[in-house]
């Protein structure tokens, strides 16, 4: 962990979500305001899922892009055996499916999407997306385009507050330039209806993924600084980068 040398850190995932990274920048000195900017809903009725997944054989795959999806499929089934391999996107995913009893069978070399659809080995069924209803859709098209089956369910829903407006600590911390790593474009959506786009132009924004940046551009109008993994060191780096930018003006 490189020192950042004090400053501010707006974290805009669920705090769940930020344990490890926000221990060790506050160990590094950086002050960290956890403002969760999306909220993951649970289905009105799980039991939708739960026969959709059990239509699975051994022949599908089920793909879980998220600690929550992970943990809505476990919910779905109840303690019952996954009758599908399961494949997921990154580390943190596979730690929460492995804690929740589920074996792995597959995980891309870099945890994103699109390294998943291109690097999934394709089942002789169906490839099954379990994931939130506001999901990007770049996985889909790559599997499609390699010929696989592709099924979507929703296991969550992930809702962005209209009417949230940002405490004033938040507030203060946008106008001096704080850094603001934002996880997903529904993070960019509810962080910018909270603070405001004036605020959100005069923070250093760091995006995870290219999806996310994209909808950085879109909303706020300025490129960020892209951690091209959710890995802990690549989302480190591009903290650090940001945080020895000049402040927007």
């Amino acid at each position: 962990m490189r020192d950042f040398g004090g400053g501010t850190l707006i974290l805009t995932r669920a705090a769940g979500d930020n344990a490890e990274l926000a221990r060790d920048l506050r160990a590094a000195g950086v002050k960290v305001i956890e403002f969760p900017c999306i909220a993951v809903d649970p289905l009105d009725d799980p039991s939708t899922l739960g026969r959709s997944l059990r239509t699975l054989t051994s022949q599908d795959c089920l793909v879980v892009t998220s600690r929550a999806g992970a943990r809505a499929v476990a919910q779905a089934f109840a303690g019952d055996p996954l009758p599908a391999s399961l494949a997921v996107v990154g580390p943190a995913t596979e730690r929460v499916a492995r804690e929740l009893g589920f074996e792995v069978a597959f995980r891309p070399s870099r945890a994103d999407g699109e390294c998943l659809g291109a690097e999934l080995p394709l089942p002789r069924g169906s490839v099954v997306l379990a994931r939130s209803d506001r999901a990007a859709g770049e996985i889909v098209s790559v599997l499609r385009d390699r010929g696989a089956r592709v099924r979507e369910l929703v296991a969550y829903r992930t809702a962005v507050p209209t009417d949230a407006v940002a405490p004033e600590e938040v507030r203060t911390a946008c106008a001096r330039g704080a850094v603001v790593l934002l996880a997903s474009p529904s993070a960019v959506d509810g962080f910018t209806r909270a603070v405001g786009a004036e605020l959100a132009r005069r923070c250093r924004l760091v995006a995870l993924g290219p999806t996310t940046a994209q909808r950085i551009e879109q909303l706020v109008g300025r490129e960020p600084f892209v951690a091209a993994r959710p890995a802990l060191p690549a989302i480190v780096a591009a903290i650090s980068q940001a945080q020895r930018s000049e402040v927007p003006a």
